[in-house]
């Protein structure tokens, strides 16, 4: 079967523009790093605090457009943000708000890779 110049044209055309796409996938499932500051909140109950969460990849480069969840692992101490996207920059942000005194962890999360604040809760 002969493809004709235009034909040919659209397939080549077709198949630069599919490679291009591929090439310019991030190999995330070969890892990422997730950094989260403070590493230690410590807020009073009824009070609200920031996570700064930055997820690059593996060649130090930020992470755009990234799903990154969070956890309280006593929702009765505190709660926080379920989940947000990464930025241009590779930024989310969490909000904490403290239920009652007591100590929990928050497990930031994204692609399985996992990091882990703890939060301390102070009475009023």
């Amino acid at each position: 079967m002969k493809l004709s110049n235009k034909k040919l044209l659209l397939f080549c055309l077709l198949c630069v523009a599919l490679m291009g796409s591929c090439a310019q996938t991030p190999p995330y499932g070969e890892g990422i790093n997730i950094v989260v500051s403070p590493h230690k909140l410590n807020v009073h109950s009824g009070s609200e605090d920031t996570l700064f969460v930055k997820v690059l990849d593996k060649q130090g480069g930020s992470v755009f457009g990234m799903k990154v969840g969070a956890t309280s692992t006593s929702p009765t101490a505190a709660t926080v943000t379920p989940e947000a996207l990464t930025d241009v920059a590779g930024n989310a942000t969490f909000m904490v708000k403290g239920i009652s005194p007591g100590t929990t962890n928050i497990i930031i999360s994204a692609m399985g890779y996992k990091a882990t604040v703890e939060v301390v809760f102070l009475g009023h």
